[in-house]
């Protein structure tokens, strides 16, 4: 098959902060050959004795993607972006809407790139995250993963300081914050901050913001994804949920990506922890009323890295008011409020939601079982005894706990 070849090329030029003092003899010679220059204001106004077509990009690309699709065809057309273009810029939409052959992309080194080399730090292993127009939950996924090193894109909304009021909002404090501002510029600047002394600076719109974890308070890698040993989790003796209790929750529990699950009763919050970490995407809300167990949550929270679970203090039904509607529901504790309790998340439940129910007695199981069936649930129940080994003398036998059962509900 023949390739067409187009008379126009569209060419993107990434730049630094020097402006054409920093560009290469092919990128000037391009310039030099244009009929259109297309760019954001600051682009443009490095060349001030331009005489020919300008376009100005501004905070709608996809409409100055659809103005430079009807004009390269006809006139040879320069696009002048910041760093790579193909770097969170205006290269990916090009590349998405115009032809490979119609296309030529001559990067610039990108602003991370340049920060990393300030902070003379590898970065090979670092996540980038843009918060450029996007919501700040997208730091979720690199947090979740106890990423050492994150790079941000940040904007007037999502700026440093703000970034540092997340953090401490989502028990993630122990990360270093370094900003880059204004990076291979006259007023470049590069400064060291904590979460909290960070709150009550401003910076320059053109920063990088970059976050370095402080290693010595992770998560030992030795743990497993799935069954935390109890001593890993802090909690009052004896007061927490058993490894095996857990996980048979979970899988009652039924957990997709996005969902929004409620652990009511949460004590040391081993099944919201033990949720949090299936996928960053989960919105886990740790429901306790006792302000002890609710400081071990938090403790749990910074120590596993899970800034998708927010402890909430305080008594159920009546805190769950202005909490999002939940895809699943697990009830560890219920303070002998079940009668006001199972109403209330039975109609907040969503549709295809999950209720999982621990049940120690057999008047709290009675209890669920007819709440839940009144209530139009299909609600099932699992009988569970776990057997543990214990040594006599040189021997050993089966030492039993107590028995537990376990009420699912499905809500149609």
């Amino acid at each position: 098959m023949a390739v067409v070849q187009l008379k126009h090329s569209l060419v993107v030029i990434g730049m630094g902060h020097d402006g054409p003092d920093g560009l290469a003899p092919e990128a000037l010679a391009q310039i030099a050959q244009a009929e259109v220059l297309a760019g954001g204001k600051r682009h443009l106004a490095f060349f001030p004795d331009w005489t020919g077509e300008t376009v100005v990009l501004g905070a709608q690309p996809d409409r100055a993607v659809q103005q430079l699709k009807a004009i390269y065809l006809q006139k040879k057309t320069v696009v002048l972006a910041s760093g790579d273009p193909l770097f969170y810029g205006i290269g990916r939409l090009l590349a998405e809407q115009l032809p490979a052959d119609a296309l030529c992309f001559l990067p610039h080194v990108s602003s991370v790139q340049l920060a990393f080399a300030r902070l003379k730090t590898s970065w090979h292993d670092a996540h980038i995250v843009s918060l450029h127009g996007r919501p700040m939950q997208a730091l979720l996924p690199a947090l979740h993963q106890r990423a050492g090193k994150v790079a941000l894109l940040t904007d007037g909304v999502n700026h440093p300081a703000a970034v540092a009021q997340w953090l401490i909002d989502h028990y993630a404090e122990n990360h270093a914050i370094w900003v880059c501002e204004e990076l291979g510029g006259a007023n470049e600047r590069v400064t060291h901050w904590t979460p909290h002394t960070i709150l009550e600076q401003t910076f320059s719109p053109l920063n990088v913001t970059i976050l370095l974890r402080d290693a010595s308070e992770s998560v030992p890698d030795s743990l497993p994804l799935l069954g935390v040993p109890e001593m890993a989790i802090a909690h009052r003796a004896g007061m927490i949920t058993k490894r095996e209790i857990r996980l048979i929750a979970l899988g009652y529990l039924a957990l997709h990506p996005g969902d929004v699950f409620w652990d009511i009763g949460a004590g040391s919050g081993s099944v919201a922890l033990e949720a949090a970490r299936l996928d960053a995407s989960l919105q886990v809300f740790a429901i306790e009323r006792s302000d002890l167990a609710l400081a071990q949550i938090i403790d749990n929270i910074r120590a596993f890295g899970l800034p998708n679970i927010w402890p909430i203090p305080g008594e159920a039904p009546e805190i769950l008011a202005d909490l999002p509607d939940p895809n699943a529901v697990f009830i560890g504790g219920s303070g002998g409020r079940l009668d006001a309790l199972i109403p209330v998340v039975v109609q907040r439940l969503q549709s295809g939601g999950r209720i999982v129910m621990n049940c120690i007695t057999l008047e709290h199981f009675q209890l669920g079982w007819e709440r839940l069936n009144q209530h139009g649930l299909q609600v099932d129940a699992t009988s569970v005894q776990l057997s543990h080994a214990q040594p006599i003398g040189t021997l050993h036998r089966f030492a039993s706990d107590s028995p537990l059962f376990v009420l699912q509900a499905h809500k149609p």
